[in-house]
């Protein structure tokens, strides 16, 4: 017990303060519930007031293929805060700049492709979903409207990771906060047919995202063309700026990110896919399940936002050992806050889930398997932070790696095979294939975790 109080005593003696950390930390806490936590709670407690599994399953279903898009527009920005964050902590500010003109022109194009696909493949996404037909129709225009506020989202988290690469994490959360406010307004607005509005129920939540993405992107763009504290970063006006050379230097470091955060978003998708053969039940419940569980992780994504950069900017100033100090200090504030989180979940089970039933159609269902699906989370939060932290050092082929062989060669087949299972009820077979997926990350954090202790990661290249 003495040696633990002196461990605790000593972790502040590397690397940013506590202090320091928590403030970059409780921005991004509220951040990351604005932009990935809130706003599928809030459109799914909207849609269920429709009273309609057919068009609440249709949304969950679309919602989470579109999950997998997001992951990938992350890709690019995470690997561009590496190189802004070590260009900002080396003091090299117009280079800094200048990357942020690549990576929101990368982004660019990476939105577009993903639009033009999707208005051609919607119908046929639904259907290897294994969706009930009826939901394909309805999905299937969803997807379509939808996929435009996915291209918005590519160009608004460029810009974010600019302001966060030079340690503004307050502006993103107040952009965030604006942001879910106008969604919240237009997706009630939309789907009920409320304040003068039409009744566009499941194209009124697509049609709610883009309007949110469009003022965000707005808002961002304002505040770095007009701040005089960003003048040293741009000689020329940044959208100016790009350059094929550096655009390939980032997608050199994006590619195995892309790989890496699809891996565990495709996991989601074939999860999704495992899960629908048990019925429209089994779908709403897989929906509301995931984004109680989302909320209970927040602690874990703030933590993954401010870790990159922490790292990037320490090892960017020649200071290994600050970088690790500020890795044992944010592993420690997410794990002392995201168990309470998930405890009070696993107990008040049927409280939460009843917030989206309020007919009572699978309330004693889904509350079954929550609590048991709660505790598994715990193996996956480690893998998030750690991957973060590899990430920030340019360790990206070593997350892109392990996650690939263990979502694909593990998680695939398990997932596949307990889903087959003769002769077990639909609880208990929810139940196994969903945790699967938490055993599977609990795999990759054990590989993360063997790579941080070996120091190497320290020396890869930016």
């Amino acid at each position: 017990m003495t040696s633990f109080f002196q461990r605790l005593k000593g972790i502040n003696q590397s690397g940013d303060s506590i202090k320091d950390i928590l403030l970059y930390w409780l921005p991004e806490l509220v951040s990351a519930a604005i932009l990935v936590s809130l706003p599928p709670m809030i459109d799914s407690w909207i849609m269920s007031r429709l009273g309609s599994t057919t068009l609440y399953g249709a949304m969950a279903m679309g919602t989470n293929f579109l999950h997998t898009l997001i992951k990938l527009a992350e890709s690019i920005p995470v690997a561009a805060i590496a190189v802004m964050g070590r260009h900002n902590g080396a003091q090299d500010y117009e280079k800094c700049g200048e990357s942020l003109g690549d990576t929101f022109w990368t982004t660019v194009l990476f939105g577009l492709t993903q639009f033009s696909f999707i208005l051609v493949a919607a119908t046929s996404i639904y259907r290897w979903l294994n969706v009930p037909e009826e939901m394909v129709a309805h999905g299937a225009h969803f997807l379509q409207l939808r996929s435009f506020g996915v291209l918005l989202i590519f160009m608004c988290l460029g810009l974010l990771a600019f302001m966060r690469a030079v340690k503004n994490t307050r502006m993103p959360m107040l952009i965030n906060l604006i942001g879910i406010a106008v969604f919240i307004f237009t997706d009630y607005s939309l789907v009920l047919g409320k304040f003068g509005m039409p009744r566009l129920e499941l194209l009124g939540s697509a049609l709610a995202t883009t309007v949110q993405y469009a003022v965000m992107n707005t808002l961002a763009l304002t505040y770095i063309l007009t701040n005089p504290d960003y003048k040293k970063y741009f000689k020329h006006m940044f959208f100016s700026i790009f350059s094929i050379k550096r655009a390939l230097h980032i997608l050199n470091l994006s590619w195995p990110i892309m790989i890496d955060k699809m891996s565990i978003a495709m996991s989601y998708v074939w999860l999704s896919k495992m899960l629908a053969p048990m019925g429209a039940m089994a779908i709403v419940t897989y929906d509301v399940v995931k984004n109680l569980e989302r909320f209970a992780f927040l602690p874990v994504m703030a933590s993954a936002g401010i870790i990159t950069f922490l790292v990037s900017n320490r090892l960017g100033a020649h200071d290994g050992e600050g970088a690790m100090g500020n890795i044992r200090k944010v592993f420690l504030l997410t794990y002392c806050t995201v168990i309470p989180a998930l405890l009070i979940l696993c107990v008040k089970a049927p409280f939460f889930i009843s917030f989206f039933d309020p007919k009572n159609q699978f309330t004693a269902f889904a509350s079954t398997v929550l609590p048991i699906i709660s505790l598994l989370v715990i193996l996956d939060f480690t893998q998030v932070v750690l991957a973060a932290a590899l990430r920030g050092a340019g360790d990206v082929r070593t997350v892109m790696l392990t996650r690939l062989v263990c979502c694909f060669c593990f998680f695939v087949p398990v997932s596949w095979l307990l889903a087959q299972i003769p002769g077990i009820s639909t609880t208990l077979r929810f139940t196994l294939v969903y945790g699967s997926f938490y055993i599977t990350t609990g795999l990759i954090g054990l590989r993360f975790w063997y790579r941080i202790k070996s120091r190497r990661w320290q020396k890869e290249k930016i």
